[in-house]
């Protein structure tokens, strides 16, 4: 014991640095099994005596070839009780044409439209309350015209998560693994989701996702819609999610059957997800920022804090070591949640992902898009 009292008094300045090291990488370890229990943990599903009908809503703005491909697989959906409505969004190539066609074949298709000389600036939300005031049913599922369900039961499973007491579903969606050149988009999806689950545990409701998520029809015209920021494209997914906070639960759900499909687009002018990501980001207040990257700020606080011990010679073998060794188990359970969400070629590390995103995608992405696009 006296030994290691003088062992300890030896260590001088480097103490600090030791018990730094050794909080940081508690945190660490905290967080990464953690989120790995939140993901592989079983759901238990919502007892329902009766199911509502569902009102599929999905924007299109020339994106006809879109329609042709795509919007077969939520017409073809095994439930009773839905339709699908598309709002056109002052579309000026064949997509009329398209949704008369593909509506001779399908009676629950509706569709709407928005002419081209609209004076709004924007009209993705004004599409949005369109389909929303047209719709017959009070749950309301969105999606993009650039995705497909993953399963003909993905109206139905999407509707059983709802109860009386909840306001939003929210839903995985991904780019197919077979696609190509879209292994990081897949990751920052991928990561992005594991985050939603995380925080949605902690109870902040931070993020939608307008490829896959319902609300309720009736809280939305309570929260009369997007009247607070109706003229900007930022916050369409997003807000909602957080304005329907306040009226009932927000459920986060991995069921396979709830995964939506995302086509790669090479359509110019199309936004860039991980730019609106962090553009939407930056809306928020400091406070809300740091609890979403509080993550990766642990992460990349207790690297940086392993070099530096190593660099100044302080034992760099076992440094070394106990940084592989975080570094391995972070790698290890980061892929079990990959396998629980049944993701396919996505070895990866969430420090390296989430360190290069941070730094390349909010000082450059994020920031330059906010201000040259204006989005809000």
């Amino acid at each position: 014991m006296e030994s290691l009292q003088i062992f300890w008094e030896e260590l001088g300045v480097f103490k600090y640095g030791v018990i730094v090291l050794f909080v940081l990488s508690l945190i660490y370890i905290y967080q990464i099994i953690r989120r790995c229990v939140i993901v592989s943990r079983k759901v238990k599903p919502v007892d329902k005596q009766e199911h509502e009908g569902v009102s599929v809503i999905i924007t299109s703005h020339n994106n006809a070839e879109c329609l042709k491909k795509n919007l077969p697989s939520f017409l073809m959906q095994a439930c009773d009780k839905f339709e699908v409505i598309v709002v056109d969004e002052c579309s000026e190539d064949d997509t009329q044409d398209v949704l008369t066609e593909i509506q001779k074949d399908y009676p629950q298709l509706r569709s709407t439209r928005i002419f081209p000389d609209t004076k709004f600036r924007f009209t993705k939300k004004l599409a949005i309350n369109i389909g929303v005031l047209a719709a017959k049913y009070d749950i309301l599922l969105f999606s993009e015209i650039n995705c497909r369900p993953a399963s003909i039961h993905w109206v139905k499973t999407m509707e059983s998560c709802f109860d009386k007491n909840t306001a939003t579903v929210v839903g995985f969606a991904n780019y197919d693994f077979s696609e190509q050149n879209v292994s990081n988009l897949r990751m920052f999806r991928f990561l992005r989701f594991l985050k939603m689950m995380v925080m949605s545990k902690n109870k902040k409701y931070i993020f939608g996702d307008g490829c896959n998520m319902a609300y309720r029809k009736s809280y939305y015209i309570q929260n009369r819609g997007f009247a607070k920021n109706s003229q900007s494209y930022l916050g369409y997914d997003n807000d909602m999610v957080r304005e329907l906070s306040k009226f009932g639960t927000i459920r986060v759900t991995k069921d396979p059957d709830t995964y939506v499909i995302i086509d790669k687009s090479n359509k110019k002018g199309d936004i860039n997800e991980v730019s609106y990501y962090y553009a939407s980001k930056m809306r928020l207040a400091m406070t809300e920022r740091l609890k979403i990257d509080s993550d990766m700020i642990v992460r990349l606080l207790f690297y940086i804090t392993a070099i530096c011990l190593i660099i100044f010679g302080f034992y760099p073998f076992y440094v070394l070591l106990v940084a592989f060794v975080i570094f391995l188990t972070d790698v290890i359970l980061l892929n079990i949640c990959a396998i629980c969400l049944k993701q396919k070629k996505l070895f990866l590390t969430s420090f390296i992902i989430s360190t290069i995103g941070f730094v390349y995608r909010v000082y450059w992405n994020g920031y330059s898009f906010f201000n040259k696009r204006k989005w809000s």
